[in-house]
């Protein structure tokens, strides 16, 4: 049986291959419709292109077309979104504005003040795209990979009734570590993964079946990072970490360990997530360097990424590059669409409302945890409480997430400074009313719910004592 699905920024040069790919190598869903929807049409059709290329390479029979968002909706049976809005130019606002007020983002996608500036251009897009789905498409899921994955998921579910889900790779790269730490298969190593987006612990890990918690020492991970960057050239802690630090620049799971030793809790994901979510870390560039935490900036890396992306996919199409071998990534996409469409199942990590997967944390909020994918739908594990260690810090973060999106949908001012005052990222509290407003100014031409009327008690602009609401 063939399927329509749609991919909202489907002109992406580096997540469209990956994610059609994928799709394209299911057997079941042979002989579908792929449609891509993207704001830049020179790239949606590049990639129609290159997927068309992909297509005939497979057999699989595939149609790929380019259309625009509502004519695309209209009877597609699911759709996934990767977007951002305005671009890395306003993701270059969110990681280096905050800077002047204390706040060191190392990643500036998901929480605190970059985080919440994200949150506040990608909601309305978001409850655009649901509203859309309500009218053409009611009965298709939205599976989405698109930052602030929690915050953009609950706008969704706040605004519609179409069913939504999120997915992020965090988890899947945590146990991918953990495979080659350990030196077994991926497929050995499991856990239980409780938390938000980006700020999710593992618990009840295991080898086999086996509980390792006692093996995950600093000590034994440093001897793993020998055996990829070279021998230790000496013997004490301090100075094998220097040793590792002249072999590479950064050294991203060294946080984990950490933590691990501090809270008894693995966390999922590299340090420039983790540490977003922690109060005392990314007020000082100096404590990031010295639990040797890399900044991920915006630019020139990821600029200079999509461009080798876009070269490389305008060289196969060219025909002066092959399209290579093909093979399954470890992005969930593909296995949910599988089974949702076709009734196959599978087990995949997903953010969806917390119906009780998790224990301790409020009922309605987007969790992440595992959950069983059939063609009945999408079934949280139950997964049980957050660990006690870090409870604190996720409720807090939950509370911060909460108002960004309420801040978002209504256009309201205070409601956003309520978020900079709650977020752990911003120690200098006084100073949230300010922030709010050099990011919303930044921000102006992608917020128009903030600026079509007043908000709040003071329409923004006018002068106020620093801090202030």
């Amino acid at each position: 049986m063939a399927f329509k699905i749609v991919l909202i920024g489907g002109g992406s040069y580096g997540w469209t291959p990956t994610l059609a790919k994928d799709l394209f190598l299911r057997e079941p869903l042979r002989g579908s419709e792929l449609v891509l929807v993207d704001i830049k049409p020179d790239a949606a059709l590049l990639l129609q292109k290159y997927c068309r290329m992909v297509v005939e390479k497979l057999g699989c029979k595939w149609k790929v077309s380019v259309a625009n968002l509502i004519p695309a909706l209209k009877g597609a049976d699911l759709v996934c979104a990767s977007i951002s809005t305005g671009g890395l130019p306003t993701m270059h606002n969110d990681y280096t504005l905050p800077e002047a007020f204390g706040v060191y983002h190392t990643v500036g996608d998901s929480v605190g003040p970059g985080g919440i500036s994200r949150t506040l251009r990608n909601v309305p897009v978001f409850a655009d795209f649901a509203r859309q789905m309500e009218k053409h498409c009611p009965n298709a899921w939205m599976v989405h990979v698109t930052n602030p994955l929690t915050q953009l998921t609950r706008a969704f579910y706040k605004v519609s009734n179409v069913k939504c889900v999120g997915l992020c790779h965090n988890y899947s790269g945590t146990v991918s570590f953990l495979a080659r730490y350990f030196g077994v298969d991926v497929g050995d190593v499991d856990a239980v993964s409780v938390g938000v987006n980006h700020g999710t612990w593992l618990k009840d890990i295991t080898i086999k079946g086996r509980r390792i918690d006692d093996q995950l020492s600093m000590e034994r991970y440093l001897e793993f990072e020998a055996s990829l960057k070279g021998p230790l050239e000496t013997g004490t802690l301090d100075d094998q970490i220097d040793a590792m630090l002249k072999k590479s620049k950064d050294l991203d799971r060294y946080i984990s360990f950490e933590l691990f030793a501090r809270t008894g809790y693995f966390p999922v994901g590299a340090a420039p997530h983790v540490v977003e979510n922690l109060p005392f870390y990314c007020n000082s560039p100096r404590t990031l360097a010295r639990h040797f935490v890399r900044r991920k900036g915006v630019y020139p890396q990821r600029e200079v990424g999509n461009r080798k992306h876009r070269v490389r996919l305008e060289r196969i199409v060219a025909g002066k590059e092959s399209l290579g071998e093909f093979k399954p990534s470890r992005e969930g996409l593909s296995r949910i669409t599988e089974a949702l469409l076709t009734g196959a199942t599978c087990r995949e990590i997903v953010a969806m409302p917390n119906t009780g997967q998790i224990t301790n944390l409020p009922t309605e909020a987007i969790v992440e945890t595992h959950a069983m994918i059939t063609g009945g739908g999408v079934h949280p594990v139950q997964s049980g409480p957050v660990p006690t260690p870090v409870l604190g810090w996720m409720q807090t973060i939950v509370e911060e997430e909460e108002l960004a999106v309420e801040a978002a949908l209504r256009g309201d001012r205070d409601r956003v400074v309520q978020a900079m005052t709650v977020s752990p990222m911003l120690a200098d509290k006084d100073r949230a009313g300010e922030l709010t407003d050099a990011l919303l100014k930044a921000n102006r031409e992608y917020l128009p719910q903030f600026f079509k009327k007043r908000t709040g008690r003071r329409p923004l602009g006018k002068k106020r004592k620093a801090g202030l609401p």
